[in-house]
């Protein structure tokens, strides 16, 4: 048995009540080998409360794997909804707006659908190099925020 050491200590009338129920609890005879087994206690929870908390933070990532490629998924389902709604848009202007030019087959893409897409792969494009350039800023601020 390592060496013991005496030290005197004022607690508070709950935390002596506390050490008294463990005392009782645990068949211990003195108030220091409660106070010490208390501690080892707390020590070997926190060691259990860091590890509980690892295998948290593992599951937490590998849900987000799971789930950041499902929602890629769904977000590449909107936008081609999206894109298509944009067209129809584009072709209906088409039709009111001149109605004798509008050709569609269902075995040959027609120009005012071909215009209408080449329209909306434009758009695409300038509202992603909108969001790259919005990016990049934010980045470009959060570095300087952070020197």
């Amino acid at each position: 048995m390592s060496e013991r050491k005496r030290m005197n200590l004022r607690v508070l009338p709950h935390v002596m009540d506390y050490i008294d129920d463990y005392r009782e609890q645990h068949d211990i005879t003195y108030n220091g080998q409660a106070l010490e087994k208390i501690i080892q206690e707390h020590e070997a929870w926190k060691i259990e409360d860091r590890s509980n908390r690892a295998i948290m933070n593992m599951a937490a990532e590998q849900f987000r794997q799971v789930f950041d490629a499902e929602l890629k998924k769904l977000q590449l389902g909107v936008n081609n909804a999206d894109r298509n709604t944009q067209i129809l848009i584009e072709l209906m202007n088409g039709m009111l707006m001149n109605e004798d030019h509008l050709i569609t087959t269902s075995n040959m893409e027609s120009q005012p659908v071909s215009i209408a897409k080449d329209e909306i792969k434009e758009r695409i494009a300038h509202q992603r190099q909108k969001k790259m350039d919005w990016e990049e800023s934010r980045k470009a601020k959060q570095t300087e925020g952070g020197v």
